[in-house]
This record gives structure tokens, sequence and C-alpha cells, in this order.
């Protein structure tokens, strides 16, 4: 299941890292809003969109996207299970964990990111709306854990 075009993967490809994480933060913006009015059809669109731009590797940057790309899997298998698609659900979990390893085996990553804990939180699904609620601080979301002050950097 891919959300994003051939033609858009060049595209978004090619922008420089910090414009892919600010892309990648407006489609969860977006899909945020989409779940306040129960619109889960968009939900899966934006943060399909944003699951699919994080495992892009940049012409001009190596990829250090796994908090991204953990975050928006998260939220994709979730909207998945929830609409009754676990085969799908499982396949989200599986090619982030996928795309984790291959990038640390070849080096992608710089010593700022953990990958171990992003594969260990999406192996772990207790961990996974804990792992949200550090990230996204969004009221909202259905798993979103209530009272849960984040300890890690909010990335909104």
């Amino acid at each position: 299941m891919d959300f994003l075009c051939p033609n858009h993967r060049r595209q978004f490809a090619n922008l420089p890292l910090e414009e892919r994480k600010d892309l990648w933060l407006s489609w969860m913006k977006r899909a945020c809003a989409c779940s306040e009015e129960n619109h889960w059809q968009g939900v899966l669109s934006f943060s399909g969109s944003a699951f699919d731009l994080a495992r892009l590797h940049g012409s001009r940057e190596e990829f250090c996207m796994p908090i991204e790309l953990t975050l928006s899997a998260i939220l994709v298998s979730r909207v998945l299970f929830d609409l009754a698609d676990r085969a799908g659900s499982e396949r989200i979990i599986f090619r982030a964990m996928e795309h984790l390893l291959d990038a640390e085996r070849s080096a992608s990553f710089d010593g700022d990111c953990d990958v171990e804990e992003c594969v260990e939180v999406l192996m772990d699904t207790s961990r996974q709306a804990g792992f949200f609620a550090n990230y996204l601080t969004w009221s909202t979301m259905a798993f979103a854990l209530k009272d849960h002050a984040p300890s890690y950097k909010t990335l909104h």
C-alpha cells in the first residue's frame, strides 16, 4: 500500500530534509484535524502520505526521520486496525521496521537518531500510545494518553 505516487515520491525526495520534515508535520496536523471530525479516510490519507514521506531518501541528505516514520506508522496502523484492516495494519508496522533496520544497517542515520527505540516501540503496541503522546500532544486522538506529560521533545 503506497500513499504517494511515484512522481510525488521523486519530487519530495529532492526537498531538503528540513522541508520534508515541515511537510510531514503539515500532513500530520491535517490528519489530526480530520480525526477531530471523525473523517478517518482523511486521517488515513494524510498520515499515509506522511508515512511515505518519512521513508524517502533525499538526494541532498541522508535519511534521518525515524521518529517521524514511527509516529506516522503508529497512526496509519491504528486507523487501519480500527477500520478492520488488520492485515494492512500489520503491513505498515512491518514496512516501517524493515525500513528502519535497513537504513540503520546502511549507516544512513546520524548519532542523534534512536532507531532501536523506534523499532522497539513498533514491536510493542503497549508503548505506542505513550510514544505518540511524547512527541505529538494531540488529545483528540483516540489512543492518546490522558494526563500524560511528554518526556521527549514535542514536535507539535
